[in-house]
C-alpha cells in the first residue's frame, strides 16, 4: 500500500525541531562546542535534536505497542532513557571529531547530560501532542453537512482520512482508530471522540469500545457472551450493559 505523507505536518514538526535546536544553540548548555563559531554550534545542537527526535518517534511507536496499559509517565521515562542511550555515543563521537577525548569513566556523565535534554524534549513533545490532538474538540461534533465521521477522520494522517471507519477503542490515555486502511493511535479520550461521532450510525459496545455500523462484519454469541467481528477481523467485546442496544439495533443476525 502506498503511504501518503502529510508534508504540511512534517514541515511544522521540522520547524519546531529547528526552533528547539536554535534555542539550545543560544543557551549552549554544558558549554558544548564552546570554542566553535555559532553556525557550527547551531548545526551541532539542531542535528542532535533532529536525530534524537527521530529515535524518539521510533521508540514511542514501539513503547505504545509493548508498554500498553502502563502509566504515561513511565512510558515517557522509557522513551527519554532510550533516546539518551542512542544520543550518548553520538556526543562522544562528536567530541572526538572536535579534537577532544572522553575517558571511559566519563561515559555515565555524558549519558546523564543526554538524558536531561531527552527528558525535556520528550515532555515538550508529549504536551505539544496533547495540545494539538488530545484535547482537541469539535463544537457540536459535526460539520455543516452533519457528516460526523468525515469530520472525525479529517483529524487523522492522510493515509486514513479517506478510509472507512470501523471502530474506536480506548487504550489508557490513547485512542486506537480501526479503519479499512489499518489502525492509528493518537492522544484522545473515548468520551470526546464519541461526542464527535454522536450522529454517526454506531454504538458503544463496551466501556472502551465504540463501533460503527458500517464496520461490522458479523455478530455472534458464545457461552452467553456477544462478540462483534469487524471487517478487519478484529474482535470487539460486548459487555452486558450494552448488549441490549446491540440487539435492538438488529446487529445480531
Amino acid at each position: 500500500m502506498r503511504i501518503a505523507i502529510d508534508w504540511a505536518q512534517r514541515g511544522r514538526q521540522l520547524a519546531i525541531l529547528v526552533g528547539i535546536g536554535t534555542f539550545l544553540s543560544i543557551l549552549n548548555p554544558f558549554n558544548a562546542g564552546n570554542s566553535l563559531p555559532f553556525w557550527a554550534v547551531w548545526c551541532y545542537w539542531t542535528g542532535l535534536v533532529i536525530y534524537g527526535s527521530v529515535i524518539g518517534w521510533g521508540t514511542a511507536t514501539l513503547a505504545l505497542k509493548w508498554l500498553d496499559g502502563l502509566p504515561i509517565w513511565l512510558i515517557l521515562a522509557v522513551i527519554a532513557a532510550v533516546c539518551a542511550l542512542f544520543v550518548t555515543p553520538v556526543l562522544i563521537i562528536l567530541q572526538h571529531a572536535f579534537g577532544g577525548r572522553v575517558p571511559l569513566d566519563e561515559y555515565p556523565r555524558v549519558y546523564s547530560l543526554a538524558l536531561v535534554i531527552s527528558i525535556g524534549i520528550t515532555i515538550f513533545g508529549y504536551l505539544l501532542d496533547r495540545a494539538t490532538n488530545g484535547d482537541a474538540t469539535v463544537d457540536g461534533g459535526t460539520d455543516e453537512t452533519g457528516n460526523s465521521v468525515a469530520t472525525f477522520m479529517s483529524r487523522l494522517p492522510l493515509p486514513y482520512r479517506n478510509a472507512d471507519l470501523y471502530a474506536i477503542s480506548s487504550e489508557d490515555h490513547y485512542l486506537r482508530v480501526h479503519t479499512s486502511a489499518g489502525e492509528h493511535l493518537f492522544l484522545e479520550r473515548l468520551s470526546t471522540a464519541m461526542h464527535q461521532l454522536e450522529r454517526a450510525p454506531g454504538l458503544q459496545t463496551h466501556r472502551s469500545w465504540w463501533v460503527n455500523e458500517t464496520g461490522v462484519k458479523s455478530v455472534t454469541t458464545s457461552s452467553g457472551k456477544m462478540i462483534i467481528t469487524l471487517k478487519s477481523d478484529v474482535e470487539v467485546p460486548v459487555s452486558r450493559t450494552f448488549a441490549p442496544k446491540v440487539r435492538e439495533a438488529g446487529w445480531l443476525g
